[in-house]
């Protein structure tokens, strides 16, 4: 059992961090529980069901978000996992706000439920997959999420995922889909020196975007980096940069 209580005023400045939002009060709790069958012959290695809150309040007492989720765990021997859960989601707006261009979202409390499911294979075989489904209410309407991973894993050098995630919002102030790719690459030629590169596909903006990395790394993540990064937005560049880094720690006392 856990649970929190986190304030934020609205004159706080986090200064080097980053907050999702400001001027909140959130409470929030989580009740689990494991179950693991006496039976040894069972294919199921543990149950987790659990129940979990979080919510959002501006300081007149407005709340802003609600999410209850209640899930069931279903986890078998051989690393296979099955989410089955609901969630209940309070939406509270004071302003109107655009979500997709042309679709305006109205003032108001939506409150709605939708159902998920999750779907995933054991993630240390050469090759895996992860689904995630969610459907229900969304901001009046309806709306419809779907993601699917596949990986590619060759020992301890070689991994990649691609990733399809599919986005259907059916609402009063219109109709729209978002649909993103991505594909992540790695390879490490020894335990401290590594190439990583993130391929990204937004359709929604007709946005891609490019990072690829080299990694030598010292002691305490010091060391060498180069990053390169490229965007194009409708075929057209919108930013690249290459950044190079080096750090290296000197013990002054030996």
């Amino acid at each position: 059992m856990r649970a929190a209580y986190t304030e934020v005023g609205e004159g706080f400045n986090p200064e080097v961090g980053f907050l999702l939002r400001s001027a909140f009060r959130k409470p929030e709790g989580l009740v689990l529980y494991h179950l693991r069958p006496k039976n040894e012959n069972s294919k199921i290695l543990e149950l987790r069901p659990h129940v979990s809150y979080r919510g959002y309040w501006n300081f007149d007492g407005f709340q802003e978000t609600g999410f209850l989720h209640i899930d069931n765990h279903w986890a078998f021997k051989n690393g296979m996992e099955i989410h089955t859960g609901i969630n209940f989601t309070t939406e509270g707006l004071l302003e109107p706000f655009e979500i997709y261009e042309g679709v305006i979202v109205e003032p108001g409390t939506y409150k709605h439920a939708e159902g998920q499911l999750v779907f995933f294979t054991n993630g240390s075989k050469p090759v895996s997959v992860n689904v995630r489904s969610v459907l229900g209410g969304a901001f009046g309407g309806n709306r419809y999420l779907n993601t699917a991973t596949v990986q590619f894993r060759a020992g301890e050098k070689f991994n990649a995922n691609l990733s399809y995630q599919y986005n259907q919002f059916d609402l009063p102030g219109g109709d729209f889909t978002a649909n993103i790719f991505r594909t992540q690459l790695a390879y490490t030629f020894k335990p401290n020196i590594f190439i990583q590169g993130l391929v990204q596909n937004n359709t929604v903006n007709q946005l891609w975007a490019f990072n690829f990395r080299f990694g030598w790394l010292q002691r305490a993540n010091t060391g060498l980096f180069i990053v390169y990064n490229h965007n194009l937005q409708y075929n057209d560049p919108l930013n690249h940069s290459l950044i190079i880094k080096y750090t290296r720690m000197f013990d002054l006392v030996k």
